[in-house]
């Protein structure tokens, strides 16, 4: 690509420039060490690496998800300070590979300021998308005084090391904590992954973040979300969980695949946490629904394979398994909500964040 026609828009419009002179005035810290907390992975203290599965499963995974795995969705590090400055040093696996979705979503992150339930948008790592490693000024010039800190990671791209550059006169403290130290397990596709969110704060796990006091594991596995058992196996072996999310209809190969996988997958988890609340989602109406009747009979007749299977669990006695119509999340103008047809725009998202938020208050709690 010519350089000089790539760089045109910055030329025109100041206000897209990327950072390409931090100075040395920063202190740099690793989110590893103390005070910081990063969420959104189960398996780091054990494993030390920014990985949403463990390094070696104690049960085999398909080499997809193992991949999938090493991408930081719903991934966060917080903290407090009172630093008027902050920026972030990144070093992504790879650099932007994706079409439809931006590169500030696949492998920027970005910044919250504030406690749970008023959380502020601040700004969005600027990089160049051709490399794999980035250094971005989130805010500067603020004043002196304490605020709480949240960074959102890469949705689809892995993070080798992250550091936090602050101001070397300032001070940070430890992330307050949540109201528990449960957690909100959401297992599905490349729609719970954050495909096409256009930056990680986007993500409806990350949203959803943002109303309640509780960590969010992001559990998400674009397009090979199938419903293992070997993933029920892992998944299970989380501690503490508040409340398992189960959201990968679109990806199972078949029908009679989910009718098997399903109520498997719930009985793996149920020999380990009889009593945690259990969510069942149907998939979101796609574009193409409105012109293309198979596709609409198709989603349809999952949605009540899934209902049915809900409802007979139910009167076994599996009186904490609830069922939610993946049709709803969207809204009536459905047809405007995703980057694709497929995947959520940020609107999707914010709508599926908000049409679950009522729903997962009254489990979780």
């Amino acid at each position: 690509m010519d350089t000089s026609r790539k760089n045109e828009i910055e030329k025109l419009d100041s206000s897209m420039k990327i950072d390409v002179d931090i100075n040395n005035d920063w202190e740099w810290h690793s989110p590893r060490s103390e005070p910081f907390r990063i969420t959104g992975l189960p398996w780091l203290e054990q494993d030390g690496v920014y990985r949403r599965l463990p390094l070696e499963p104690s049960h085999p995974i398909r080499s997809e998800v193992d991949r999938l795995a090493n991408y930081t969705a719903g991934v966060q590090i917080r903290f407090q300070t009172d630093s008027p400055k902050l920026s972030v040093r990144v070093v992504l696996a790879d650099r932007a590979t994706m079409y439809q979705m931006p590169a500030t979503g696949q492998c920027g992150v970005d910044c919250y300021i504030g406690t749970t339930g008023a959380q502020l948008y601040v700004n969005t790592t600027r990089f160049d998308q051709s490399q794999n490693e980035y250094e971005s000024i989130l805010f500067e010039s603020l004043p002196w005084e304490m605020r709480e800190i949240t960074l959102n990671l890469p949705l689809y791209q892995g993070v080798k090391e992250i550091w936090i550059g602050l101001d070397p006169s300032s001070s940070v403290a430890g992330f307050p904590g949540f109201a528990t130290n449960k957690k909100v397990l959401i297992y599905g596709t490349s729609i719970t992954h954050g495909a096409c969110a256009s930056r990680p704060g986007m993500a409806y796990s990350n949203i959803l973040s943002r109303k309640f006091p509780i960590e969010m594991v992001n559990l998400g596995f674009s397009g090979n979300a199938q419903g293992e058992p070997e993933l029920a196996h892992l998944i299970s072996q989380i501690d503490e969980p508040a409340l398992l999310v189960l959201d990968y209809e679109a990806n199972t190969p078949s029908t009679e695949r989910l009718q098997e996988s399903l109520p498997e997958f719930i009985r793996i988890y149920r020999s380990r946490h009889p009593e945690v609340p259990i969510l069942v989602i149907s998939q979101i109406r796609l574009a193409k629904e409105a012109f293309d009747e198979t596709m609409l009979r198709r989603r349809e007749e999952r949605k009540q394979l899934q209902m049915a299977i809900v409802e007979r669990l139910q009167q076994e006695g599996d009186t904490n398994l609830h069922f939610c119509d993946g049709a709803e999340l969207l809204g009536a103008d459905y047809q405007e909500c995703t980057t694709d047809g497929i995947h959520p725009s940020d609107l999707g998202y914010f709508r599926i964040a908000e049409t679950l938020s009522p729903i997962l208050g009254k489990l979780i709690f």
